[in-house]
């Protein structure tokens, strides 16, 4: 060690760590002691601004080491969880579907004798009634036909009535002849002329009898002919189409021979359903569906139909399902695509819990041997206390996400739903406590999910 000089009474001393002689004897000095004499002798002379702010210093310093030795030694156990709070809510289970509207009855409507169109009271969208004439043909050809029929048949109405008289006639001639046979004043020859006479009148009768029902099927058939001249509304409804115009040739040899289309206002739905999940459908279950045309709007329905032919569709097995259509405001239109949810079973004003707090309970109960739950139930983690605490819980329905509570657990309860580091690592991000309570009104996610592309 270098020497450090000293002066004492003006007179420089060197001091190599061994003992110093001095006036008063001998005094034992090191390095360290000199320092520690010289600091504090510096320290008592500097100012009381100076000293305080030395002391400031000094704390930070130490409050630094301190936090630094806690980060190093302190407890390293101790875990951060993720929790959600229990709630109240509706929890729906429901199967989802993709179908297409469409109307309950439809009806391709033209005229069956091509000739010109005449009158067409209509355009698409408008709203008919039953009855309403909606277009009409040139009938003059066909009432000519119509007033020939008639007057064939008024014609063979006549010949019938003359046949019946000439009938009459010929059965009492042979009457009259019968007489005079059995009294020997005829012979056998005048009687058999008198029968045959008869006999001619009777099938004479049959023929113009014949005739007239022909003839009569020819008028019925003249006056549908006329009738069909003019197209009318078969029920309420909408005109879906309309392929023609006045002036323009309609009739069943025409290039298009449905010239209008009329469909009911009333709608329903034709939907698939996944083979996974039509085990699950029934008639008469409550449909709630919504269109992309109407936002976040729900419609709601009921299944009416589930046919057992299944299709397939992307090499997938779908069945459909037939659904009705609750629209009173009329906003729907036929051939909209429609995301539907069928439900099977729902919990009004029901506890909620998010499954996930289900799941890391199972989770929590491997890694706490100490912890335990009663065989066969479910379990949630609950903080009490500022600790996990494991409580046995009943649960009904679950909508995918959250649970229905049916005992084990209140609203208000905090449950333990993963760590803070589980989350961390899933998002790359510091964790928020996840609000995973929801309450089912919308149209819901996940599930097997719809064709592809629709149907």
């Amino acid at each position: 060690m270098s020497d450090i000089p000293i002066k004492r009474n003006d007179q420089p001393i060197q001091i190599e760590n061994a003992e110093i002689p001095s006036e008063e004897g001998h005094v034992s000095l090191d390095t360290q002691h000199v320092r520690r004499t010289l600091v504090d002798k510096r320290i008592r002379g500097m100012s009381t601004g100076k000293k305080a702010i030395l002391l400031l210093a000094a704390l930070l310093v130490l409050g630094a080491a301190a936090y630094g030795i806690h980060k190093l030694t302190g407890n390293n156990d101790q875990v951060s969880y993720a929790t959600a709070t229990v709630s109240q809510g509706t929890v729906t289970n429901s199967i989802e579907a993709t179908g297409t509207l469409e109307a309950v009855r439809t009806a391709d409507m033209g005229f069956k004798n091509d000739d010109i169109i005449t009158v067409l009271n209509v355009q698409p969208g408008d709203h008919v009634t039953a009855g309403q004439v909606l277009a009409q043909q040139d009938p003059a050809t066909l009432r000519n036909a119509l007033q020939q029929a008639q007057n064939t048949v008024d014609q063979d109405i006549i010949n019938v009535k003359m046949s019946q008289m000439n009938l009459e006639t010929a059965r009492k001639e042979l009457e009259r002849q019968q007489q005079l046979f059995d009294a020997n004043a005829i012979s056998q020859t005048e009687l058999e002329s008198a029968q045959n006479s008869y006999a001619k009148s009777e099938l004479d009768l049959q023929l113009a009898q014949a005739k007239l029902a022909n003839d009569r099927n020819k008028l019925a058939q003249a006056e549908e002919d006329m009738a069909e001249s003019t197209i009318v509304a078969p029920f309420d409804g909408l005109i879906g189409a309309v392929n023609g115009q006045v002036g323009s040739i309609n009739g069943i040899n025409s290039a298009s021979s449905t010239l209008l289309t009329v469909m009911s206002d009333e709608l329903q739905i034709n939907a698939l359903v996944n083979e996974a999940d039509i085990g699950q459908v029934k008639v008469g279950q409550a449909v709630e569906f919504s269109s992309s045309s109407f936002g976040s709007k729900v419609f709601k329905g009921e299944v009416l139909r589930i046919t057992p032919q299944a299709k397939t569709v992307s090499n997938v097995q779908y069945y459909p399902v037939l659904i009705s259509c609750e629209d009173p405001e009329g906003v729907l239109l036929s051939g909209m695509s429609v995301s539907a949810r069928i439900i099977v079973a729902r919990e009004e004003n029901a506890i909620t819990v998010p499954m996930m707090a289900v799941s890391y309970a199972q989770t929590y109960l491997r890694s706490n041997p100490a912890a335990s739950a009663p065989p066969g139930s479910k379990a949630a983690v609950v903080m009490e206390n500022q600790q996990p605490v494991v409580r046995a819980i009943e649960v009904g329905v679950n909508d995918g996400t959250n649970y229905a509570v049916v005992n084990g657990l209140k609203p208000g309860d905090t449950v333990i739903i993963g760590t803070a580091s589980t989350f961390e690592s899933a998002n790359g991000k510091s964790a928020a406590q996840p609000n995973t309570n929801r309450n089912q009104g919308g149209m819901p996610g996940g599930g097997m999910g719809p064709p592809p592309g629709g149907f």
